[in-house]
């Protein structure tokens, strides 16, 4: 198969495949199949392994070395999804322990908010999408054979906070639309029906979570399904032992450097106080000082919209990138489903969809109970918020999924987003601005930058060593609160993040460390024609594809 034909093929593929996946579909913005829902019962799953083979033997009968670098790329992607959504459904079978995985308030607030089509329309593909509603969560419930026990709970809360896009928001858009008044009862009693359906689904876990003689799966995944799981989700140059132990050679480097920065710092925020003998406590008694300097509740939000102005400026006066300050970027509150996971995230534009709006969204603090607000403003003060929104915002998440809109080379790129690639550009950003003069090279700005490279490479530790090591939740907390100098609810929202997920959180040091080198390597190779936002612009014009990728086709 030539290039051509292969990006022929990738078209018929990519429309089979959110035909098969059509909830998928609506968070990417493809366009088709909304109408659609597939109920999530035995049938549902072997038909999916069965796309799996299918296109597996479609793809594997082009000749890879006939395809150019790019279309080599796209195959190789394709294929690691294709393995992946198999390996999925018949041997890690999420779908009977992890009922989180259920969940339809996401793709109904996307049909519903997106700009996709005119408002009425978007209501009648909501409908027809609803209309099934209940046999979706049946089916859910029924497929749940022993679940885990936290994943039941997440699943709990994340539903009930669900609720909000059913309510009166999407009711005030119902009445206030243009469809007729048989169109409005049919839609109303439809949601209404999907209320009731996700109250009966919470009710059905929470009797699964009380019963007597109620079994649950272990949260540990174990070393061989999470070797698996790792390779197909990250597609990194690293294994799993391998970014494990430089991540635990990487403390060492790092706690030595915070030390020196430390006992700078020392007199302007401890004067009067002894020294620890203890290095570490050393470090953590300044850290506390300098946590001490936080937003209030109300105010971090107009804190963090004048914080991405600040850098929007920045990078683009320091010639960092060639963005463009007029993208819709928008500071938000997040939407109550996504709230139990992280204080802050990014939500990108559809890739099919091209416009709309890219967010910030912020958790609402002023809604956390006093102590929880408190300690959760500690943990990201004046310093370590800077590192938040250059994260999440900019030049991190935000900026990194407009140019994957925007200058993907072809659609596989961005619809199939590699969390490694994500993650680690994200990292990556919070250095790369220090080291361009944000922050002004103050030494509290270092000490915080530093802090938060520990709690990314202990993302790895407390990771690995749940599922594999079988680290109990007093290791991690001793790691987290010791040596990464954490406070009690960063220590509280990572480890409950590292029980409900697998892998993921070996993605932000993996990530970094590949893109640093990348960076590296590309250095060396331009030699006096080398520029800092060249490679940026080169970096992230392939979309969000693997950096192991997008090293080949940069150093070729």
């Amino acid at each position: 198969m030539s290039s051509p034909a292969f990006r022929e093929f990738e078209s018929r593929f990519l429309d089979a495949y959110w035909h098969q996946y059509p909830s998928a579909a609506i968070t990417i913005g493809y366009g088709r199949y909304y109408e659609d829902l597939v109920i999530p019962d035995s049938i549902s799953f072997r038909k999916n392994i069965a796309f799996s083979d299918k296109w597996l033997d479609s793809l594997r009968s082009t000749t890879f070395d006939s395809l150019d670098d790019n279309s080599k790329i796209s195959y190789l992607i394709i294929e690691n999804q294709l393995l992946s959504d198999k390996w999925y459904a018949d041997t890690l079978k999420s779908q009977e322990w992890n009922p989180a995985q259920y969940n339809l308030s996401n793709e109904c607030y996307y049909l519903l908010t997106q700009p996709y089509a005119p408002l009425d329309s978007r209501l009648r593909t909501l409908s027809q999408h609803l209309s099934h509603s209940a046999d979706y969560y049946s089916a859910a419930l029924h497929t749940i054979q022993i679940p885990t026990n936290e994943q039941t709970e997440l699943a709990i809360k994340q539903n009930q906070g669900g609720l909000d896009v059913f309510g009166s928001s999407m009711l005030d858009s119902i009445t206030h639309s243009g469809l007729s008044a048989a169109e409005k009862d049919t839609i109303g009693r439809r949601v209404a029906t999907t209320v009731e359906a996700i109250r009966n689904y919470c009710s059905g876990l929470q009797k699964i979570l009380s019963a007597k003689d109620a079994k649950f799966r272990d949260f540990r995944l174990g070393k061989e399904l999470y070797n698996r799981k790792f390779v197909y989700d990250l597609v990194t140059s690293f294994t799993p032992q391998e970014i494990f132990d430089r991540s635990m050679a990487d403390k060492t480097i790092y706690h030595n450097e915070m030390f020196g920065l430390a006992v700078t710092l020392w007199p302007k925020y401890c004067a009067g106080l002894k020294k620890p003998a203890d290095s570490l406590d050393l470090i953590n008694t300044v850290i506390e000082k300098i946590s001490l300097h936080h937003a209030k509740p109300a105010d971090v939000m107009d804190t963090l919209k004048q914080q991405v102005h600040e850098l929007e400026y920045f990078i683009v006066t320091r010639k960092l990138f060639k963005y463009d300050t007029n993208s819709n970027l928008k500071v938000r509150a997040m939407p109550a489903y996504m709230s139990g996971f992280a204080l802050a995230n990014a939500e990108f534009i559809p890739p099919y969809q091209k416009q709309g709006i890219t967010y910030f969204n912020i958790d609402d603090v002023t809604k956390y109970p006093p102590a929880k607000a408190e300690s959760v403003l500690r943990e990201y003060n004046n310093y370590s918020l800077q590192f938040l929104t250059i994260h999440e915002a900019m030049p991190g998440h935000c900026l990194q999924g407009i140019y994957s809109n925007n200058h993907a080379p072809d659609i596989v790129k961005s619809v199939f987003q590699n969390g490694t690639m994500i993650e680690g550009w994200a990292v990556y950003a919070e250095t790369m601005m220090l080291e361009n003069g944000w922050g002004n090279h103050s030494p509290e700005m270092q000490l915080i930058h530093d802090k938060w490279k520990l709690r990314e490479l202990c993302n790895v530790i407390i990771d690995y060593g749940l599922h594999c090591l079988n680290y109990s939740k007093s290791d991690i907390t001793a790691l987290l609160k010791k040596e990464a100098f954490q406070t009690d609810a960063q220590v509280e929202e990572k480890y409950h993040r590292a029980v409900v997920s697998q892998v993921q959180l070996c993605s932000y040091y993996s990530g970094m460390l590949e893109v640093m080198k990348l960076r590296e390597d590309y250095k060396k190779k331009k030699g006096d024609q080398y520029d800092l936002e060249d490679f940026h612009e080169k970096f992230l014009s392939y979309g969000s594809a693997p950096v192991k990728y997008i090293r080949e086709m940069m150093m070729k």
